[in-house]
């Protein structure tokens, strides 16, 4: 028979090794969001770092109570079969970081499909989560003995639940938003590729946190032992580093944009603008100076002409003649102008003149 240590402390270890190693990946991205080039508003940068607290705050909890359990309490069987304060902790950090996760992407559909519709079925969901979340810790506090979890396994299902169909919503909609814009092609092969990419990472994102969600909920339930625990703990690194990609995927998509010609996307509100390059992150819609620009959808495209391109003068031919000598009269004078003798030439090439208006024009013809 395995002892309850194995039973539910394996599980937590696994856990929070996974949620360590995903800890250091989202201080890693932190470091990149705020060393970056980015001119995000005050707001998304509190935000930012009110979740990497959060994120330090949990693991700092669940270290705590598995060092308390494993080695100051070790062998005590009394102890290890319940939970304290510290592991209560878990659940109500949890579902506060998917939530506030879920609220920025709730956010950030309303901008782009502009329906109240679709941005309160996700703010139900994300509401729904958190405050299951916090309930299930109080529980946990109530009822601290983990043979009894299965007591309030419905404010269980009910956390886990919504963030699952939260996440599998904010997937859906973006990825058919975008899907939908991207058969209007744009006729540029690669602000469809920027589009295609855009897919792909939203796709990856949500589905991860989706699925971890329900996996947990599905041993949770049939179970017995602290399996779900696995992947109960590493479940809010999941949200954060998801959003955190997001964010500094802006980056990439910037770099691309200067040196393919094409696009930037901004993570605020996934706005998508086609340029020619180089342009400056400012000019693309990142940052304080162009507030105006996030609010607008991906369907809005701005084309911008950067270069100015040349007039091509081609010469087929030209003819230099004697000519006599001829006075000139300029304020009472007259005044001598000789010109000399030039062979006649043929001329077959191509001259170039940059004017300040940006016209394009190509003379051919005799001069």
């Amino acid at each position: 028979m395995k002892s309850v240590a194995e039973v539910a402390h394996g599980p937590m270890l696994v856990g929070f090794t996974l949620n360590a190693c995903l800890y250091g990946i989202m201080i890693t991205q932190v470091y990149m969001y705020f060393t970056s080039s980015n001119k995000d508003k005050t707001w998304m940068k509190c935000f930012v770092l009110f979740l990497l607290v959060a994120d330090t705050v949990n693991t700092v909890f669940d270290f705590l109570y598995l060092y308390k359990s494993l080695i100051v309490n070790f062998g005590d069987g009394a102890f290890l079969a319940k939970a304290d304060w510290l592991f209560a902790t878990d659940p109500a950090l949890t579902g506060i970081i998917a939530s506030l996760v879920q609220l920025f992407y709730a956010w950030r559909v309303r901008v782009l499909t502009r329906s109240w519709l679709f941005l309160g079925l996700v703010f139900i969901c994300a509401i729904s989560g958190g405050v299951a979340a916090i309930v299930t810790a109080f529980e946990v506090g109530r009822i601290p003995n983990f043979v009894d979890f299965r007591h309030f396994k419905a404010v269980v299902i009910i956390w886990l639940a919504a963030e699952s169909v939260g996440d599998l919503l904010i997937t859906s909609i973006l990825v058919w938003y975008l899907i939908s814009r991207r058969k209007h092609k744009t006729g540029f092969k690669s602000s469809d590729l920027m589009i295609d990419r855009i897919i792909r990472l939203t796709v990856q994102t949500g589905l991860i946190t989706s699925l971890v969600a329900t996996l947990d909920l599905i041993f949770f339930l049939y179970d017995p032992a602290g399996t779900h625990l696995i992947f109960n703990f590493p479940l809010c690194k999941l949200y954060t580093n998801s959003l955190m990609s997001s964010l500094n995927a802006r980056s990439g998509w910037r770099f691309f944009s200067q040196s393919r010609d094409v696009t930037a996307m901004d993570s605020d509100g996934f706005a998508i603008e086609f340029c020619s390059p180089p342009i400056a992150a400012s000019d693309m819609g990142f940052g304080q100076t162009s507030t105006s620009r996030l609010m607008k959808p991906l369907d809005v495209f701005h084309s911008r002409a950067i270069s100015r391109p040349e007039i091509f003068v081609h010469v087929e031919s030209h003819q230099v003649r004697d000519a006599d000598t001829s006075t000139t009269r300029t304020h009472g004078t007259q005044m001598p102008v000789t010109q000399n003798a030039v062979p006649e030439t043929q001329v077959g090439k191509q001259a170039s003149l940059r004017t300040d208006g940006g016209i394009s024009m190509v003379v051919d013809g005799r001069i």
